[in-house]
């Protein structure tokens, strides 16, 4: 067990709601201040929380949520653009970039295989 200062109570139902808010609304634009606002926590405090507690910070911790998500629904075999709109990006550009920029290859590149190909996602 890590030695680590213990949270308040106020800070734990914070970061608890803002994990499942991100979990479960994968297109959800909460920001860390208007999360930290709703909960009455200060933001700074909010994710330092958040990053103690999961290991990652909201920004990286959502990207990483979204991304995950959309390898899978692409997988599913959605299209980007249908992905793009689910997880509520501004287009389907933007999404390509982020994912891209992700996986180091765009959804095309990662699911437009032959069925002869042993390409492992």
């Amino acid at each position: 067990m890590r030695n680590r200062k213990k949270l308040k109570k106020h800070v734990v139902t914070a970061i608890t709601a803002a994990k499942r808010i991100f979990d479960h609304n994968l297109g959800d634009e909460r920001t860390a201040y208007r999360m930290s606002q709703t909960h009455g926590v200060c933001r700074n405090v909010l994710q330092k929380a958040f990053k103690e507690e999961y290991g990652v910070g909201i920004r990286d911790y959502r990207l990483r949520v979204r991304m995950e998500k959309s390898k899978a629904m692409l997988a599913e075999g959605k299209d980007a653009k249908e992905v793009s709109i689910t997880l509520r990006y501004s287009n389907p550009s933007a999404f390509n970039n982020a994912f891209k920029k992700y996986w180091k290859v765009t959804p095309k590149e990662m699911f437009d295989f032959t069925e002869g190909d042993s390409f492992c996602a």
